[in-house]
Parts: structure tokens; sequence; C-alpha cells
């Protein structure tokens, strides 16, 4: 009898808890295609939690935002703020070994990574879904009981002022120090946020780790957090974990930091700010400071007069610029979004004339400015907006973990808990007055006007990032010719009607026979169609994939130099349609590559086939300008060169594709391109079209006859008389057994680097997976060794390098300590200690291993473009059943301990070492140069068709 009383009313309690559970979810606003579970509470410390519960996924996340970043720094240790971020991560009290939470996330399929920002700093991981609990666990303690150990504290300096020099080549980064030398230097966004060796200087007496301490206890505060955990399980399971462990986040009532001062002092503005920049470019940006802009998030005036001004269609300031021969682009957009401040920023790629009439083209932004205060407040262009993103919303997919809560922790310090999942999204009522309040600051006195290029004229240098720049006061008549109306403002327009906004968002009919995979349903005239319909996503979109695969493409450089000619000059061409297509969830690109041209064609369905007809229609017809040509070889010539500036690791690693695979450096197509003129590139495509193959792809919600349809649409407009090529095949240089070959670059940077490669033998499934093996065993131990306990540089990292289906191990350093003859000999040493690792690998280890690379591997696709594009890589690759996953899954499941040892001991065989001397130690290993060049032997190689068989 008791059991029967106490039914009632515990089937009341849990009805209750079910209805609360419900109510909790619904008051936050999901997409309606999002079937995941939500919940938010605060735990009694006063941290603000969310969780998110995905039956289905096979990734678990997590991200913690604390509400405070480098705006907090003291004035006397700059970058603590970030020092802070990287001390997190070595070491608590009940995980102290520094690198082991790096290593348990690795060893379970997952990836982890933090970001100090201005007004916050953000951490999050993802991992295996059966591995949230103990990771949540390890990740918990960075805000409970951080070490904080001396040892680290000393050596990590290092890594931050490693992380501070690799980028003084950066124009980024040079640009944006210089902006700061004219931010009020009372307000702390003046102040250098990296942090070096000089600003954390670390006494005999400890001071730097006490100023640590000091920091962590005043704004690590569980009232200023706010967390988000996604996993599999339910939310109730989900909150239990959080709570269990995230109760213990002290609660310190802490107050997030906020400036006093306004940004820029009376009397800064309006002024011309000049900065020299080792790319060669030609840039012009404008700044206008503007009130907060956060409280009005629902309202959106910036974001609105962003999309205006930013609008590249017909009509547009960008296409009236673009007719004169002034610019090649245009964005707009909030630039700084403060508590205290907003403002709006315009930057201009400009051509060299454009450059040169700078002053006209400020002129003409501000006509376009005077047309939006008459025209541009408008209801029906907001509404538009708000269908437009309501659209978006709609059919939102789930994208990846770890992106999403990282999201997600920040949309909750900045909108209330029922608007953090739909804020970007959600438009209130119009509210014309409240932008014209936005847009009335917009004025040359106003004005922050920048010019960025190589060559201008300067007189100061910034003290962090040695950028010369030069600060001059814009003059009355400058600022009355600007507020006067110039010629030619006929050729502004506000925006019509977007014509590319879908109508129909049904999806189609699931139709006979299902295949959980793409099946060819068209083979004719040197046309191969494959398809899939969504079974999974279903939403109204689809990829259209295909590539014209031509041997002439690239073969040369020369070629190689025309064929992104045609479609530089194709894409310039439809850049208004394509803008318009794009805001309307639509896109679509013509992009070069070794075999050929593709485009990907990307959105919702309905209007594809419109997109696709004026596509096709400009690369049937391309226009083919003679003053276009002459700025698209001129800004492809610039980017060729600029990535001589690129980061040295980036460009060792750059080099050693150029020299494997059939392509050609940035030098040689560079020489290429200098002499060519737009008659070679007029009798280029005509050779490029004559002789082609046709292959695609149709994924998502579309028909057999939707494609097949498309499909004949490509072959009738592009090859209706082209005889039928057969495809060009991509080889790999088989580097000799027994060879170590070592590539020598002139990298014009302080840094050292080195990028050591290790192919394999073969490219059976059991090479490749070995290979798999290996870099899951090497890539933690690798990191903590060169970089956290020896403190070589920031970058460092050891991953698998396949190329197409050549395995391969990449052992790379970027130092601002070493010389490259020493990193080489670090990693030797690395790799000869971890000899004994791999002598007494069990099981239960390898289980381990293979367990994470499996994970890796078979990774759900978490939208419907994701999966197009792996089902594409397939089709490049001649994977025709599309199981190239299931293959090497297959592989790695059979793999032994045997199998793994002997794929290390055989690492060395195969060898290509690409390095670069810092400035500093160039002249000391001058003379020391010895063995032949790797290019030179690697052409030989090429020519001899020395190419990794396939297996």
């Amino acid at each position: 009898m008791m059991t029967k009383r106490l039914l009632a009313p515990l089937t009341l309690l849990l009805f209750w808890l079910l209805a609360s559970l419900a109510q909790a979810a619904a008051d936050i606003r999901i997409s309606p295609n999002d079937d995941r579970i939500y919940d938010s509470f605060t735990l009694g410390n006063g941290l603000e939690v969310m969780v998110i519960s995905d039956a289905d996924t096979d990734k678990a996340a997590a991200s913690l935002d604390v509400d405070v970043g480098s705006n907090a720094d003291p004035a006397e240790r700059q970058g603590l703020a970030h020092f802070l971020e990287h001390m997190l991560f070595l070491g608590t009290e009940k995980y102290p070994e520094a690198g082991a939470y790096q290593a348990f996330i690795r060893a379970n399929g997952g990836s982890h990574n933090a970001y100090t920002s201005y007004d916050n700093t953000n951490y999050f991981f993802d991992v295996s879904a059966d591995q949230l609990e103990p990771t949540l666990d390890r990740f918990a303690q960075f805000f409970i009981a951080p070490l904080f150990d001396e040892k680290y504290v000393d050596r990590e300096r290092h890594a931050v002022h490693s992380e501070y020099q690799s980028g003084l080549r950066d124009d980024g980064r040079r640009i944006w120090s210089v902006y700061k030398r004219l931010i009020n230097p009372e307000h702390s966004f003046s102040q250098f946020n990296v942090g070096s060796l000089d600003t954390l200087a670390n006494d005999d007496d400890g001071a730097l780790r006490r100023d640590l301490i000091d920091f962590y206890r005043r704004y690590y505060s569980a009232n200023l957090m706010r967390l988000v955990v996604l996993g599999k399980e339910p939310v109730s399971e989900l909150r239990a974990m959080v709570e269990k462990r995230f109760d213990a986040v002290p609660n310190f009532d802490a107050k997030p930091y906020r400036n006093k001062v306004p940004l820029y002092r009376e009397g800064t503005l309006p002024a011309q700010l000049d900065i020299r920049t080792l790319d060669d470019t030609h840039n012009v940006t404008l700044s206008f400071p503007l009130p907060p802009a956060r409280d009005y998030w629902a309202e959106k005036p910036l974001y609105y007069l962003s999309s205006l001004i930013g609008y590249e269609g017909h009509g547009s300031l960008l296409s009236a610029l673009k007719s004169r021969g002034w610019a090649n682009g245009l964005s707009a957009s909030s630039g700084m979004d403060l508590p205290d401040s907003s403002s709006l920023i315009v930057s201009m790629d400009l051509t060299e004339a454009g450059m040169t009439h700078y002053q006209e083209v400020v002129a003409l932004f501000f006509s376009y400015i005077r047309l939006l205060r008459q025209d541009g407040i408008d209801a029906g262009l907001y509404d538009e907006e708000r269908r437009l993103a309501e659209t978006r919303f709609r059919f939102a997919e789930p994208g990846d973990p770890s992106h999403y809560v990282r999201r997600l922790s920040r949309a909750l310090q900045e909108y209330p808990v029922e608007h953090a999942v739909d804020a970007n999204f959600h438009f209130s009522a119009f509210d014309g007055d409240l932008i014209r309040r936005f847009l009335e600051p917009v004025r040359p006195d106003n004005m922050l006007l920048s010019r960025q290029a190589r060559n201008l004229d300067t007189d100061q240098l910034d003290p962090w990032y040695q950028a010369g720049y030069r600060l001059m006061p814009l003059t009355d008549a400058k600022l009355a010719q600007w507020r006067r109306n110039p010629d030619g403002e006929d050729f502004l327009a506000v925006r019509n009607p977007n014509p590319f906004i879908a109508d129909d968002l049904a999806l189609k009919p699931l139709q006979p026979p299902y295949s959980d995979r793409p099946r060819q349903i068209l083979a004719e005239r040197g046309a191969e169609l494959w398809f899939q319909q969504d079974s999974d996503f279903r939403v109204p979109r689809a990829d259209f994939f295909f590539s014209l695969q031509s041997s002439q493409a690239n073969a040369d450089a020369t070629s190689s130099v025309l064929t992104a000619l045609y479609t530089r000059m194709v894409n310039d061409a439809l850049n208004e349609t394509l803008y318009d297509a794009g805001l309307a969830g639509l896109s679509a690109n013509l992009y070069p590559h070794l075999r050929g041209v593709s485009v990907r064609l990307s959105g919702f369905s309905e209007r594809q086939p419109v997109l696709l007809d004026a596509l096709l229609e400009a690369m049937a017809r391309p226009t083919l300008d003679p003053a276009r040509f002459e700025l698209l070889k001129r800004q492809l010539a610039q980017e060729l060169a600029n990535e001589r500036n690129d980061k040295p690791y980036n460009q060792t690693t750059g080099e050693l594709y150029d020299l494997l695979l059939p392509q050609y450096s940035s030098t040689q197509r560079l020489a290429a391109l200098e002499p060519l003129d737009l008659a070679q590139l007029r009798a280029f495509i005509p050779r490029l079209l004559a002789k082609t193959s046709l292959r695609a792809l149709a994924h998502g919600n579309l028909l057999p006859e939707d494609a097949i349809a498309m499909t004949r649409q490509v072959n009738e407009r592009l090859r209706a008389d082209a005889q039928v090529a057969v495809p060009p095949e991509i080889p790999v240089v088989q580097l000799k057994a027994g060879e170590a070959l070592v590539q020598t670059l002139p990298i014009d940077h302080a840094d050292s680097a080195v990028t050591l490669y290790f192919q394999g033998a073969d490219t059976r499934l059991k090479t490749r997976a070995a290979y798999g093996i290996l870099g899951e065993m090497l890539a933690s131990p690798f990191y903590n060794e060169l970089r956290t306990e020896q403190q070589l540089g920031y970058i460092v990292f050891a991953s698998p390098l396949p190329l197409r289906h050549v395995p391969g191990l990449a052992f790379v350093v970027q130092s601002p300590v070493a010389d490259p003859v020493t990193l080489e000999q670090k990693i030797d040493a690395f790799l000869a200690d971890m000899q004994s690792d791999v002598d007494s690998l069990v099981d239960g280890q390898l289980d381990a291993y293979r367990t994470s690379a499996l994970s890796r591997l078979l990774e759900k696709e978490s939208t419907l473009n994701q999966r197009s594009r792996r089902y594409w890589q397939e089709l490049d690759n001649q994977e025709l059943d599309f199981d190239s996953r299931e293959q090497l899954a297959a592989a790695l499941r059979a793999l032994t301990v045997d199998d793994v040892r002997q794929a290390f001991a055989g690492l060395g065989e195969r060898s290509l070492l690409v390095r670069s001397f810092g400035n500093g130690v160039k002249d000391e290993f001058a003379a020391k140069e010895t063995g032949r060049r790797a290019d030179d032997r690697i052409a030989a190689l090429k020519a001899a068709h020395a190419f990794v068989p396939e297996a």
C-alpha cells in the first residue's frame, strides 16, 4: 500500500521536473532545424551555464569564457592576460604534469585551444563523445587550482615572446599596433597586448608569478564566467557533470574591467595616418568612432549600415570605384565593438591609380553616405535583411561542436540567455531614428583616414613592431572637399531587392534507389555525374560541383598563371551577381587547380540553375576588358610577391609541396606572369577548353533529373565542340631511399624555421595507417618537449602530412632562439629518445592510439557542405566507391605493434628538410652549406618520372 501511495507523488514530481526542463529549453530560442535539447542554469557560485544534449554527436565540446582580456592588463605588465591564458595549460593541483591535459585530449581524438581578446578570454576543447566527463574534470581545474609553477612561469614567458616575435613581419599586427598610437594613452586599448620578455620581466623574487596570481584572483571569478557544454548525454546528466566540477570555481564577486576615459582624446580626429607596409599593397581605411552598440544587438543599426556600405552589387560604392579603375575590393564592418564604444571601419583595397586618387575615393565614399542619409534608411531594406536572417536561422545546420560552444559561451556574456543562440539572426522592429543616430558621426570631421602602402613616407616608428608611420592633420580644405558632391554621383544607388532570394524552400521528396553514398547516374560525351539525394541533413540546400579537366591548365608555369587569370577574370565580371547571390544564401566560385578548373555552387537549391546559367555564360564568353586584365594581373603579382612575407614555417612547408607535387613556386609563377598580355590570355582560353573531361557531383536537395539537367547544361555550354581528354594525373615525387635532401630558403625574418618531412615508402593502406598511428604517438610529446620544456619557439608541431595517397610525417619548428642546424639536431634527438617508447609499445597502448586515430578519421560531418567536400575529395582521388575512410579504418584496426615499429624504423629512409636561417644567424652558417640542393635533385627525379607508384 505504501508503494502505491508513493507512486502518485513520484509521478507528479517526475512530470514537474520534465515540464521544468522543457520550459527551460523552450526559453532558449533555437532553430526549428535544431533537434538538440538545451538547458541553462546558474551555479551557486554565480557561474552561468548552458548545456546541450545531442544524442547523435560523436564529438563532445566545451568552452568557458571569462569576461576579462587584455583590457585589464596593468600598464607595467602589458600582455599579462595573454600570459595567464598560456599558464593555465601547464598544470593544476589535481593534474600537475605540464602537457598532460593536451596529451589526454589528443589521445581521445580531440583538440583544444584558447584565445585572449581585448575584453574576453576563451578556453575550449572537443573530444570523443564518450570522454567528455574526464576531460571536463581536467578542464575545470584550470579555474579552480592552477599551479602557476615557477619553473614554467619563467619558461612560458619565452613562448609568449616567441609568439610576439613570430608576428613582427605580419602587416595586420603592424598596422593594428600603429593604430594604437592614436588611442587615448589612458585607455587600455592603447596598450601592447601580446607580451614580451620586457613586459613580462621575471625578477629573482618571483614578482611575475605574484602579478599573475593577483590578476587571476582579481578577474577569474565564477561570476564573470560563462560555460557551454555539448555532449551526447541527457541534459540532466550534463548538468550533474557541470555541477560536480564547476561548483568549486571560486567567486570573488569580481567587477568586469571598464575604461573610464574616451577612446580618443579631444582633438585627435580628424586625422590622416600613413603606414608603411611590408607587403605590396594599396589600402585606404576610414574609421569612425561611434556610440556603444552592444545594447542595440536586436536593432542592429551598425550591421544594417555596414551591409549597405559594403554592398558590392550594381550601384554600389565598390561598383563606382571599380568602374574608374580605382579599387579591387571593399569591406565595411564594426571595427571595435567595446563596452564603452564602437566604430565603423570601411577598408578599400585600391589599385595604384586609386591610391593616387585617394582623395577622390574618399569623396565618393561621402557621396554614398549622403545617399544613405537621403534614401538608405528604409524599412523595406531592413525587412529584407530580417527575412534573409530568418531563413538562414530556420535552416541553420549544427556546425562544428567546438566552434559552436565557443560562440555561445561568448554570446552568453553579451546577450540575454534566451537569445544566445539566435542573437545574430534576431531583428527587432525597424528603428530609423536609431540608424540615423549611428550614421550621424560618419562625417569627415570625425574620421581617421589611414593609407597603407609599401612606398609611403613616414617619420615615426612604432616601438613594438617597428612599423614606420606618419600622422598628419586633415586640413579644412580637404574636409570641405569631401563635403561637396563630386562629379559622377549618378553612378551611386541604394541597392535594389535581391533577385536570388528563394521562394520555394520545400524539401524534395526522397526517391529510390536510396543510397548511403553517391552513385554515378550519367556518363556521356566525356561527362560523368555522381549523385546523392540527401536524407540526413534535410535542408533545402544543395551542392553542385564540377571540374573541367585539361592538360593545358598546368602544363608549365605560364599555363598555370594563365589559368589563374582566366578564373579571376570570370569571377571579377560576375562579382555584382555573386554578391547578391551570397546575401541570399547562394554561392559560386570558379577556381584553378592542378588538373584544370572547378566550380563549387552551394546554397539554397531553388535558384541554383539561374546562378549556374550566369556563371556558364561568363566562362564560355568571358568579358576580357583590357583595363580589368591589367588590374587583375597586377593583383595576382602582388599576391605572389607578398608570399615572401609569410611566416617562415608557412614558407618552408609550402616549398615542400612545390618540390614534391607538379606545381610551381610563387617565384616561378611571378616570372611567368610578368610578360603576359591580354592577347595571350585570349588565345589561351580556347586551348584550355578545346580538350577536356567533365566530372560533376550533385548532393543535397535535388532530384536526379535536376542534377542531370545541370550537368548537361555545363556540357552544352562549355564542351559542345570539345574533344574528350584523359584527366591529368597528379604524381608525387618519390624521394630516393637513403638520400636526405636539404633545401634552404632565403627568408627575411628574425626567426629560423625547419620543416622536416619523412615520406612513406609506398601507398598501401597498411603504410598509411601506420603513419597515422605514428602521428598520434609523436604529436603531443614533440610539442611538450621542444616547446614547453626546451622553449625553442611558439610554433612547434608534428603531424601526418599525406600527399595524395602518399603517407608522410612532418616536424615543424619556427624559432627565435635556435638556428636550423640546431633545430634539426633537436628533432633527431627527440626521435632517438622516442625509440624506447616505440620498443616498449604494447597492444593496450596501440589500442588507445588507434581509437584516437579512428575518432578523427570517422568524425561525422555536421553540415551538408562538409559531406559534399569529402565526396568531392574522394572523386578527385579516384575513390569512386566513396569508402576510403572505411578502408583506412579497416587497416587501422588490423595494424599490429610490429607494423608500427617497422614504420618508425623506416622514418629516416626518405627525408626532405626545408629550412630558413633567421637574419641573426645567416652569416654564421653561410660557409657551411654543403650537399646537393633539393630542388636540383628533385627536378632530376621529376624529369625521370620517379614518382611514388600507386599500390
